[in-house]
């Protein structure tokens, strides 16, 4: 069984020396570049040009191999339809033993309704954190042995819905088709699983401050239980993962980095397993719209291939804030101590992980990839579970 290891520990192993907790000056240097609204309806188009901009800026100076995944979907604006192009940005970190492929992704675009910092430019400046610090310690005296991608999806059409219209598919949809599954030369074998950042800033102790819809008694049985126990509060970061074994490794891996450091004992990590043999209801709802779910349902053509990926997510709009922050607030009023504690937890678990997941099996993940039929018939089972 794994076991959690300290950022500390690894790089004693390895003889670095280097600080291993995201700096918060670093990660206020990013939120600047992510205050302005990133929709194709918003007023300005420069928001969202600046941000890519600085994704691909920040992954070149990383040392990451820049590629991007350009695509087309369909806008509505003002009632008609519009093709709009989108821009996935990939920082590939190559490695050297051909592992199977790890993946850390977050939507960089925002909706038109929310504060650009806590959906999801606090996403994007975790990632990016993760990705520093990962080629930081990777440079020097450790080997990668498999590849890791660092991924800004554009264009989450998911969370542009309302009841009235429909969108096209959102750019993780198309970065899965046009870019992975021919990266990862269409085998699940090659993909060790995704973890994707979406909403991560949204926390409260006062007691109720955490929706519960309905099913999530039935879907998440364990969890209910506990949240209820607690009053309901919304003091926890949600792992949101499935039953497979590829899945629950990596769900493993993170939990236990996470709890590793003294701040998860304010901020805790609440594990959500997404079960065939249970029914969601509207809990639904609160992980459809984010980009594992297009790897949880991934199906390129008649045959499945559910790709193993998690979801760490504050529940967004399923819970009421203790920290209101105003669509225009500033880096300096956003970035209170509770946010700052919750980027320096998830970036530094991240990191950790990633390097626990490379030194695992001797130079591998260490991940068992279930056959292609138990992998079709967990494909199958969750697309009539959801509906899709």
């Amino acid at each position: 069984m794994a076991v959690g290891i300290t950022c500390w520990t690894v790089f004693v192993l390895l003889g670095v020396s280097q600080n291993c907790f995201a700096e918060e000056a670093n990660v206020a240097y990013h939120l600047r570049h992510f205050l302005g609204v990133r929709h194709p309806e918003a007023p300005s188009n420069k928001p969202l040009t600046e941000a890519r901009d600085y994704i691909k800026e920040q992954f070149k100076q990383y040392g990451l191999d820049l590629e991007i995944n350009q695509f087309t979907t369909d806008i509505y604006t003002n009632s008609q339809e519009n093709s709009v192009a989108g821009e996935n940005i990939v920082g590939v970190a190559r490695g050297h033993a051909g592992g199977p492929v790890l993946l850390v992704g977050a939507d960089y675009d925002s909706n038109l309704e929310q504060s650009p910092l806590e959906n999801n430019g606090a996403g994007v400046a975790a990632m990016l954190e993760v990705a520093r610090s990962y080629m930081a310690v990777t440079r020097q005296q450790y080997r990668r042995a498999s590849t890791v991608l660092f991924v800004a999806f554009d264009l989450n059409t998911k969370e542009y819905e309302n009841t009235r219209v429909r969108y096209g598919p959102p750019g993780s949809y198309h970065f899965l088709h046009q870019w992975l599954w021919p990266f990862i030369n269409q085998s699940v074998d090659n993909f060790a699983g995704a973890i994707i950042l979406d909403s991560i800033t949204r926390f409260s102790t006062e007691n109720s401050s955490q929706h519960l819809p309905r099913g999530f008694e039935t879907a998440f049985r364990e969890a209910n239980q506990e949240i209820r126990t607690r009053g309901k509060k919304g003091d926890f970061l949600a792992l949101f993962s499935t039953g497979s074994s590829a899945a629950q490794h990596l769900a493993r891996t993170i939990i236990a980095n996470y709890n590793e450091d003294p701040k998860a004992s304010k901020l805790r990590l609440q594990e959500l397993r997404v079960l065939t043999n249970r029914s969601v209801g509207d809990s639904l709802h609160m992980f459809n719209h984010q980009a594992q779910f297009h790897f949880w349902t991934f199906q390129p053509s008649d045959e499945p291939m559910s790709l193993p990926a998690v979801l760490l997510t504050d529940t967004d709009v399923y819970r009421k804030s203790g920290e209101v922050c105003e669509e225009d607030c500033s880096v300096e009023v956003f970035l209170t101590q509770t946010r700052q504690d919750a980027l320096g937890l998830v970036s530094t678990t991240l990191t950790n992980a990633l390097l626990q997941l490379q030194t695992a099996g001797g130079g591998s993940t260490g991940l068992t990839v279930a056959p292609a039929f138990v992998v079709s018939t967990l494909v199958a089972s969750i697309l009539v579970l959801f509906n899709w």
